[in-house]
């Protein structure tokens, strides 16, 4: 038996029982060899739970791999694997969830559907930045306490339903794209509904307290599937302004301005628990080199094409290794590494940026 066969004899193993035998540990013994199989696999419109169950292999040769120094070869090899996956597409009954392993993920919601209303009580934190709302669309942030004390199911539904209930609606904002949300501590009650958003996030998969969750029991979409998506997600236009919402009963809001770099603007979203930032690159320019020494760093090209120098110390110089890209593409780069931007479009060049620490990340 080929290694191609016995790889993907294993793969099909550990999707219908992960605990038996010793399938997902051969997987991930293979190290990066294993990826470009399991991008075949996460290629098809699975079963959520199966989908995560390859990305949970995923994640271990990813953890495994960086958190070593690596070469600009290796790191190459990295980006490279996921410009290939793309987006990993987990289908719910109000949204696809595109999402990558290092937990930065776009949804993409039905109107008037989203998330349960729910709250993280390990690990996950998360930043929301709207970037669509469809009629109907809203955000809801709560205190817990103050959910204790102002929630009761029937009347929750009756308001949901379209009943006016003043105590629910003083933590409902209606957002504007680009507005942002950090959810920087553990326990607040949340949602977004009718939207679309990036979600710049301390994990990729779901660690949810749902407290109310009206989606249960309802069936996912037949039209969701990687077509459909794919288009929806080339479709998707950045906003031009952005602004950080904070609080809940009582809002503040404050302009998120650009700032000037090499090439061109970037808005800093968030640089706390994650960092979360857009760029903006003038046409033929290229961003200064830089290196993050703790963080894998996550960038999703969302208008434009141009390649991205990515090199270890030995590679420094005016001829750096590249990888290309293209609307769409997503690279990672693992901490440790060189790499810089450049803008080879007649047009503006902006991109998403996401910065982690593996460890974070890959659980």
């Amino acid at each position: 038996m080929d290694t191609y066969t016995e790889l993907s004899t294993h793969i099909e193993d550990y999707l219908e029982n992960p605990g038996a035998g010793n399938c997902g540990q051969q997987i991930v013994g293979m190290g990066f060899r294993s990826l470009p199989l399991l991008v075949e696999f996460l290629h098809q419109d699975l079963p959520i739970e199966r989908t995560e169950r390859l990305e949970v292999l995923v994640k271990t040769v990813l953890r495994t791999a960086l958190t070593r120094p690596l070469s600009g070869k290796e790191a190459r090899q990295v980006a490279q694997f996921q410009k290939e996956l793309g987006f990993v597409l987990k289908y719910k009954s109000y949204a696809v969830k595109a999402s990558t392993p290092l937990g930065y993920s776009i949804f993409l919601q039905n109107e008037r559907e989203g998330f349960s209303f729910q709250r993280h009580i390990v690990h996950k934190l998360e930043v929301f930045h709207i970037l669509s709302v469809k009629p109907g669309g809203y955000v809801f942030l709560c205190d817990f306490e103050d959910w204790k004390r102002v929630y009761e199911r029937q009347s929750f539904d009756r308001w949901l339903a379209g009943e006016s209930n003043s105590t629910y609606e003083r933590y409902k904002f209606v957002p504007t794209p680009g507005d942002v949300f950090v959810i920087s501590e553990l326990g607040i009650v949340h949602t977004v509904v009718g939207c679309v958003m990036e979600e710049y996030a301390t994990v990729s998969t779901d660690m949810v307290d749902r407290l109310h969750d009206q989606n249960a029991g309802r069936k996912i979409p037949a039209h969701f599937n990687r077509a459909s998506t794919d288009a929806a997600l080339r479709a998707i236009e950045m906003p031009s302004h952005n602004r950080l919402v904070k609080g809940f009963g009582e809002r503040n809001i404050e302009a998120i301005q650009p700032v000037a770099v090499q090439g061109g603007e970037r808005f800093l979203l968030c640089d706390s628990f994650v960092r979360a930032a857009h760029y903006v690159i003038r046409p033929g320019a290229e961003t200064a080199a830089e290196r993050d020494e703790d963080r894998a760093i996550l960038l999703r090209i969302s208008r434009g094409r141009g390649s991205t120098a990515i090199a270890d110390a030995t590679e420094l110089g005016d001829s750096m290794p590249r990888v290309e890209f293209r609307q769409g593409d997503l690279l990672l780069i693992p901490p440790g590494i060189h790499f810089a931007v450049r803008n080879e479009d007649n047009g503006w060049l902006e991109y998403s940026e996401q910065r982690l620490a593996p460890g974070v990340a890959f659980i």
